[in-house]
């Protein structure tokens, strides 16, 4: 059974660096991370809240009190796997993803998180600049 997974947190996982908004959610992060980005484990892509989001503080009910904003994050990102030849979204292996992403360039994908709170810190621009940062693809 793959990973439920929102589109945009396969590019948040280029930048963590094990911050977030609770001890409760960096642990729930860093399992899934581990799971996703360094294990490999299958995923469903999807642009609705996803197993990171279930410890998030901005998860009201069953939608994110940002909603429509990171729905474009994901929007975005499943364009560019699309782009870059990844048509199932269903049961991917992340690796699969990484390496359609990683055809982008740099400025597309800051482009998608720009107007993120975490993007300020500067990670994911490191990250996507530095292709041999990303593990899998």
């Amino acid at each position: 059974m793959p990973i439920i997974l929102r589109a945009h947190h396969l590019l948040c996982f280029l930048g963590f660096r094990g911050s977030g908004y609770s001890k409760e959610f960096v642990e729930n992060f860093e399992r899934v991370y581990k799971s996703v980005y360094l294990e490999n484990l299958p995923v469903k892509i999807v642009s609705f809240p996803d197993e990171i989001c279930k410890c998030c503080p901005n998860l009201a009910g069953a939608e994110c009190r940002f909603e429509q904003k990171v729905k474009k994050y994901d929007e975005r990102v499943i364009e560019l796997l699309k782009f870059y030849g990844l048509s199932d979204l269903e049961d991917v292996l992340p690796s699969e993803a990484y390496s359609a992403l990683k055809q982008a360039l740099p400025q597309q994908l800051e482009s998608i998180c720009q107007t993120c709170e975490w993007f300020v810190l500067g990670f994911c621009r490191e990250s996507f600049h530095r292709k041999d940062l990303w593990k899998n693809g």
